[in-house]
């Protein structure tokens, strides 16, 4: 008999378990961000992680450059240049026709770092380039109590506690095979409708082209 994965590889700096990321599948994303970016375009991938995303793209034929301040998430990237840093801080002195800000990173409640982030995709989009951020879908409504959702292939159970910066979150996922993994998170996410992520990627001298995609959860943005 095959031993089963072991659920535990490491984790990241901010607690994530690294074998939640190599099992959650691509839920499509590889696919709507190909069809919004041109053939062969070359996608900076922030927050890459395990390379979920990034070995998708490169199969549809993009080359990947992907950051990760995780050198445990990077081990596990195939066949893309990787960076080891934070977003905020990345300068690469270069530009990509498509810079990713995906797993809802965007949807930070610290308002600083956000605009950190976005400064750090503005700073590396080409000019006419394109920068795909993915939120958390606009409707929802982040409250205390436990609910349970599908993502990825795996069973997701969410319980809050507490509210505002305060709150305190802890996320089970449980796959099919019986694996667990739990991240817990502090603080209320900030939940960015239409009319507050124009003004988040203003001050990141960003311009809301359009929202797309299930849930209109995807933002495709250019530089103003």
């Amino acid at each position: 008999m095959t031993p089963r994965p072991r659920p535990d590889v490491g984790t990241t700096p901010d607690g994530s378990p690294v074998g939640l990321y190599l099992a959650i599948g691509t839920e499509g994303e590889p696919e709507l961000i190909h069809s919004v970016i041109p053939a062969g375009a070359e996608v900076l991938d922030l927050g890459s992680g395990v390379g979920r995303i990034a070995h998708a793209l490169m199969a549809l034929g993009h080359p990947v450059v992907t950051v990760d301040e995780s050198a445990a998430m990077l081990a596990h990237v195939r066949g893309a240049e990787t960076v080891r840093s934070k977003i905020e801080d990345l300068d690469l002195g270069r530009t990509f026709a498509c810079v990713l800000l995906l797993s809802n990173l965007v949807n930070t409640p610290d308002d600083a770092t956000r605009t950190r982030l976005l400064r750090s995709c503005r700073r590396h989009v080409a000019a006419h380039g394109i920068v795909l951020i993915e939120r958390y879908d606009p409707k929802v409504r982040v409250h205390e109590g436990t609910w349970s959702g599908e993502y990825g292939g795996l069973a997701v159970t969410v319980e809050w506690t507490g509210e505002g910066a305060e709150a305190r979150g802890k996320v089970t996922y449980e796959h099919p095979d019986g694996r667990r993994w739990t991240h817990e998170v502090r603080g209320h996410p900030r939940v960015l409708r239409d009319d507050a992520i124009r003004r988040e990627l203003a001050k990141a001298d960003l311009r809301l082209v359009r929202v797309f995609g299930p849930k209109r959860r995807w933002c495709l943005a250019r530089a103003a």
